[in-house]
């Protein structure tokens, strides 16, 4: 909660909450209109995701961990809830992936050209020939709109940015966005992929500002990441994994100059409410564990003062299953440090009443006859669907086969979101809620017959801000 604490020590305490207005498509925020909402207690305001103390955030971009500290930067524009004119790179500090310290922002609207996406990078062996003192340079890559991409880098751990004198290092400006540089350590240099006109392109580099173009890809949309991860239950078997803004996937192979896919694009978010995820790369080869952070997108809603947050952090594994190696995710351990409480009910048919606000729920339900059977959480129904094989959440559908009966659950309910992972991760399915007045009950679901609970386990959370 230190963390907390220092972000709040310059935040006034009104938690007023500003009536229904009409506004126009871009929405801009004035100083009187946030006055008094420099608070996270709003009644719609996520308490365990991230968001800035006002305005709109957007894409997952420029994450760089390095000397204990996850540096989160997105889209970001301070005045409005649309990102259109004050845009720039947001930046955010943590510890624990929990807590957060807002920073300033970083890059300009006029300057860069409204910046786009990218990523970040700590360029470990100094290739780029910036390094001066004791720390190692970080780097982030990002898109100007009119030039191409760009670096700014950072010789004190990330707290002031300089733009590079050669920008842009990789022309491109016209749809071409995005690029996403990891370290290929079998040739020991740098790897770009870049979004370009519906297929990403590959580059290499030695010191990160000339780059050399290798291949491209077709069917792909926007905000690439690459991952090099093992397969955790065949061991000694790895694959690399490609992966679009709106999530999909292939799983493959990468020799260095170009991906080669080894089954068909898959799924793991299944509806559109998540965009524009990145990975932490923990080691210069962006490796094991990989740490996944995804933009969640708002409806405009006039009301707040703030307009998007980010989906909990979660782990990034490979998992071989009966159809192929599948990509999974789960919550990040660290959940475990904001439970209050907890409560556990094993190989019942009923329920006691149970409510919550701030919950991480695990539940392995078997059916007795129920053709369709699940859980409402906050007035959401999680229900899967026997005969479609399909686990749904409101009109979202994810195919899901269980290979056992049992259907296994995992699930996180904040105060504006719901993200559902089941069956080892290997499906999710995130919703954005912003019901002022939700129902904070947890009820059993079921039709056609009886379900019976193997496990529920209810953790209570506490809020990660004061």
């Amino acid at each position: 909660m230190a963390v907390a604490r220092i972000l709040f020590t310059f935040f006034v305490t009104s938690c007023a909450f500003p009536q229904q207005t009409k506004y126009p498509p871009t929405v801009n925020l004035t100083p009187d209109e946030v006055a008094n909402e420099q608070n996270y207690r709003q009644p719609l305001r996520p308490q365990f995701h991230y968001t800035p103390i006002q305005g709109h955030i957007g894409d997952s971009t420029g994450l760089i961990y390095y000397r204990g500290e996850y540096h989160l930067f997105n889209i970001y524009d301070q005045w409005s809830q649309r990102r259109l004119d004050h845009k720039q790179w947001g930046h955010a500090i943590s510890t624990d992936l929990i807590h957060w310290v807002q920073m300033p922002g970083v890059l300009d609207k006029l300057i860069d050209n409204s910046p786009g996406s990218g990523s970040g990078i700590v360029d470990w062996n100094n290739s780029s020939g910036l390094r001066k003192g004791p720390e190692k340079t970080l780097l982030i890559f990002y898109t100007d709109y009119k030039r191409g991409t760009c670096i700014a880098y950072s010789r004190d751990r990330g707290r002031t940015w300089v733009r590079h004198p050669k920008n842009p290092v990789l022309a491109g400006v016209d749809d071409i966005r995005d690029p996403l540089v990891f370290w290929y350590s079998p040739a020991d240099e740098w790897r770009m992929v870049r979004y370009e006109t519906k297929g990403f392109a590959f580059y290499r580099s030695r010191d990160l500002v000339q780059w050399t173009y290798l291949s491209r890809m077709e069917g792909f949309y926007e905000c690439p990441d690459m991952l090099h991860l093992p397969v955790v239950n065949r061991p000694g078997e790895s694959r690399w994994v490609l992966v679009e803004a709106n999530g999909a996937y292939y799983v493959g192979n990468f020799d260095g100059e170009k991906f080669t896919p080894e089954a068909e694009k898959r799924r793991t978010e299944y509806n559109n409410a998540l965009y524009a995820g990145q990975a932490w790369k923990k080691t210069p080869d962006g490796g094991s564990p990989a740490y996944y952070l995804s933009w969640m997108r708002y409806p405009l809603e006039p009301r707040l003062t703030w307009n998007g947050q980010m989906s909990f952090p979660v782990e990034l594994t490979l998992r071989a299953f009966a159809d192929g190696i599948r990509m999974c995710r789960q919550p990040i351990d660290e959940i475990k440090n904001l439970r209050i409480s907890q409560d556990s009910w094993r190989n019942v048919d009923t329920l006691p009443e149970i409510k919550g606000e701030l919950l991480d729920i695990r539940a392995e339900l078997e059916p007795v006859g129920a053709t369709e059977y699940g859980l409402r959480v906050h007035g959401q129904e999680i229900r899967y669907v026997v005969a479609e094989s399909k686990l749904r959440l409101g009109t979202t559908a994810a195919p899901l086969k269980l290979a056992d009966g049992l259907l296994r659950l995992r699930i996180l309910m904040d105060r504006s979101s719901v993200e559902v992972f089941a069956d080892e991760g290997q499906v999710a399915i995130s919703d954005v809620i912003l019901t002022p007045k939700p129902d904070t009950n947890v009820n059993l679901i079921a039709s056609g017959g009886k379900v019976r609970v193997r496990l529920l386990e209810v953790n209570y959370l506490e809020s990660i801000w004061l």
